[in-house]
Parts: structure tokens; C-alpha cells; sequence
């Protein structure tokens, strides 16, 4: 029911003055009109502003405006549908916004696969999950354009066929592309059925040759179930017991993860966690905070002695971990490190968006402070910590920005919200 919530909302403030001055454009007038505005009202007006702002690209802006707009493509797909109807590089990219926001089926976009246009190409490629599709997929994972690439190791994916393994695990250790390597680790992960411990066999090939962010992927496709079960565990045991970096520490918390990880293997992860919280360094220092299981209480004692840290960010990062877990007063002291803090610095805007997840009313104020800001940035995090908030409606000045990103960008927000809420 929730994807008829939005085009309901729109007869129901039709008539109202920011309505008309969405509907047409009226930036200025919009602005003056958009206050008090409720959530409701504030979807009705985010979609009639995306819609626009879609429609209205200029064709060298339209893929960024696309890009913009993937995270409600549901709602937006009427919008999607039109700019699909350019065969361009924006009508592409609308394409496969559509396929992933559900508004367009696998089977519509077969006829692409022909097309001379990589980009249109790579469309059709998306469509290559039926059982008779391997060898097409396969030679696709091979084409000379990365887009029909990452999209053949996307329907690999779908499709889960185990005969794609060995080209998968090609594509992992050789393409050229970051985002290809990852899709095609991923698509490994979702096989099924395949021998016993065989993908784990695979991804541990892959590891010594695999920079950070691939051995992050390897490790979150460790722990899938299937995997976790048929040589996962044991994959990740070792590398939690002689790797470190990034991905040692992704393939902690993963084990971590699991309620029947024990033994050594458990006790392995919870020292690389607490080893990168205590030595490592800042970028460490935050990603363990931010995958470190709070719940367990050697963890939950380690944030809480780095809740003291000197540098303010790893402090704020550990305040918002403790704040999800509802720790004692962690919210007052984020209070107090976003009222302290230079306004528009990242520890003031990483504080602020901390107290906003953690519900506190104390932030609107800042919020709707920032959303005066210079900085589009900081006009965009504001947006997303009032929706936090449940108060979309107050953003809704920011649909008439001057920044036709910005204005999308926030439509989409407000848009998520009401699905969400």
C-alpha cells in the first residue's frame, strides 16, 4: 500500500499556495510558502519539485540529476519513465534506476542487449538471470565497456547460477574496475548450491592480491550464511587471527556478527576490534567504531574508554555508538560537542546528524540553522538529521535551493522519510 501513499497526498494540498508554486516552478514563491508544512504535504511537494527537476535537466546535468534521484526511483518513476524515452547516457542510467526501484521488470529491457550503446548495452545485460543465460552473461563479464561489466556481474548475482563461479572469480582478481571486482565478489557469495567450502575456497584465493575495500567484500561475503557455514568461519578465523587493516577489521565484526561464533575464532575478532579502537589509526579507529558489537561487554567498556579520546571525531563516533545503545548520558555529551563546535565543521555536522538518529528535539534548532549554510553539504545533512527527526516538512525551504542538486537531493529525503515513516 505505502507506493500509493505519495500520488494520494498530492490531490489532498493541491490547491495550497506552495503547491502551486512547486507545480510550476516558482522557486521564490515556494520558499515564502513553505513553512509549517506538514510531512505529509512535504512528500506531496518533494515529488511534484524531483519530478520537475527530473523532467527539466539540461542534458549535459541530466545523469547527475539520475544519480541523484536512485534512492526513490520508486516514487519518481513516472519521471525515470520519460527520461528513459532519450536514448542517452541519462536515459540509460534511468533505466537502471527503474529496474532497481521496481517500476520496470528484467524481461522489458531484453531488447537492449543488442544496442550499440555500451551504456544501453549494459541494460540489457541486466536481464541475463533465465537458466539459458550463462554463456551470454559470461561473455558480457568480458566486453570491452565496464558498464556492461558490472551489470553482467550484477545479474551473475540474480541469476546464482554456480556454473559462473570460475568467471566470477576471474572478474574478482583481473578486471580493471573496483566496482566490477566487488559486484563479481558479491555474486559469488550468492551462489547456490555449490560444493562444500568451495566459494570460500575462491574468496581466499582472491584475499593476498585484494585491496582494502575488495577485502571487505570478501569478508562480508565470508560470513553469509551459505558460506559462513561451508568454510566462512574458518576463512575468517584466520584472517582475523594474522591480518590487519580494513578488512581484518570488517572480517572481526562480521564473526562478531554471528551468535554461534565462539572459541578462538571469536576471541581472534574481539582482539582485532579492540587492537584497531586502541592502536590503529584514525580511519581504523572509526570503522571499528562503527561495526564494533556494543552488545558485548568488553566492547560496550572499550568505546566507553574511548569516549574520553582527544581527538574529537573518533569522540563523537564513540558518543553516537553508545547514544544507539542508549548509554547513560552519551546524548548530553553529544549536546555538548555540537553546541562547542564550529558550525559547518565535521564534528559539529557529525554531531548534530549523531543527536538527530538518536531522536534528541535539543538538534532541530542547529539543524534548521544549517540549513542556511553557504555549504551545500551542510544544507543536505540537515535535511537528512531532520528527517531523522520525523520533521521532513522542515526542510522543505531547502526544495526551492538555489542548487538543482541540493533540491533533488532533499526531495529524495523527504521522499525516503514518508516511505520510511
Amino acid at each position: 500500500m505505502k507506493r500509493f501513499v505519495v500520488p494520494v497526498l498530492l490531490a489532498g494540498c493541491a490547491a495550497s499556495p506552495a503547491m502551486r508554486a512547486a507545480e510550476t516552478g516558482d522557486r521564490a514563491a515556494l520558499a515564502t510558502a513553505a513553512h509549517d508544512v506538514t510531512n505529509h504535504e512535504a512528500a506531496s511537494l518533494a515529488q511534484v519539485v524531483a519530478d520537475h527537476e527530473l523532467r527539466a535537466a539540461p542534458a549535459a546535468e541530466a545523469p547527475e540529476r539520475v544519480r541523484e534521484a536512485w534512492s526513490c526511483a520508486h516514487e519518481l518513476d513516472g519521471a525515470l519513465a520519460a527520461r528513459m524515452k532519450v536514448h542517452d547516457e541519462a536515459g540509460a542510467a534511468a533505466a537502471l534506476a527503474r529496474l532497481d526501484g521496481r517500476g520496470l521488470d528484467l524481461d522489458d529491457v531484453r531488447d537492449y542487449l543488442v544496442d550499440a550503446d555500451p551504456r544501453w548495452r549494459a541494460v540489457g545485460v541486466r536481464s541475463l538471470v533465465r537458466p539459458g543465460d550463462h554463456d551470454e552473461r559470461v561473455r558480457a563479464l568480458l566486453d570491452p565497456d565496464p558498464h556492461v561489466r558490472r551489470q553482467a556481474a550484477r545479474a551473475a548475482r540474480d541469476a546464482a547460477d554456480p556454473n559462473d563461479l570460475e568467471p566470477l572469480a576471474d572478474a574478482a582478481r583481473v578486471d580493471p574496475e573496483p566496482i566490477v571486482r566487488t559486484e563479481a565478489v558479491r555474486a559469488i557469495a550468492a551462489l547456490a548450491p555449490l560444493p562444500s567450502e568451495e566459494a570460500a575456497d575462491v574468496l581466499r584465493d582472491l584475499w593476498p592480491s585484494a585491496d582494502d575495500g575488495l577485502r571487505e567484500d570478501i569478508a562480508l561475503a565470508w560470513a553469509r550464511p551459505a558460506v559462513w557455514a561451508s568454510g566462512g568461519r574458518e576463512a575468517l578465523g584466520g584472517v582475523v587471527a594474522s591480518s590487519h587493516g580494513p578488512g581484518a577489521i570488517e572480517a572481526a565484526a562480521a564473526v562478531l556478527r554471528h551468535a554461534d561464533a565462539d572459541g578462538d575464532v571469536a576471541l581472534a575478532a574481539r582482539a582485532q576490534i579492540l587492537r584497531a579502537l586502541e592502536q590503529g589509526t584514525r580511519a581504523e579507529r572509526l570503522q571499528a567504531i562503527a561495526e564494533a558489537p556494543a552488545e558485548r561487554p568488553q566492547l560496550r567498556q572499550a568505546l566507553r574508554d574511548a569516549a574520553a579520546d582527544d581527538d574529537l571525531q573518533v569522540r563523537v563516533a564513540v558518543l553516537a555508538r553508545l547514544a544507539e545503545v542508549h548509554e547513560p548520558r552519551a546524548v548530553d555529551r553529544l549536546e555538548a560537542i555540537a553546541a562547542a563546535a564550529q558550525p559547518g565543521s565535521t564534528v559539529s555536522v557529525r554531531a548534530r546528524l549523531a543527536l538527530a538518529s538518536a531522536g534528541d528535539r535539543a538538534v532541530q534548532s542547529w539543524l534548521e540553522q544549517d540549513m542556511k549554510s553557504e555549504r551545500a553539504a551542510d544544507r543536505l545533512a540537515a535535511a537528512s538529521g531532520l528527517a531523522s527527526l520525523n520533521l521532513a516538512g522542515r526542510a522543505v525551504p531547502l526544495l526551492a535551493d538555489v542548487d538543482p542538486g541540493v533540491r533533488l537531493r532533499v526531495a529524495c529525503t523527504i521522499l525516503v522519510a514518508a516511505r520510511v515513516h
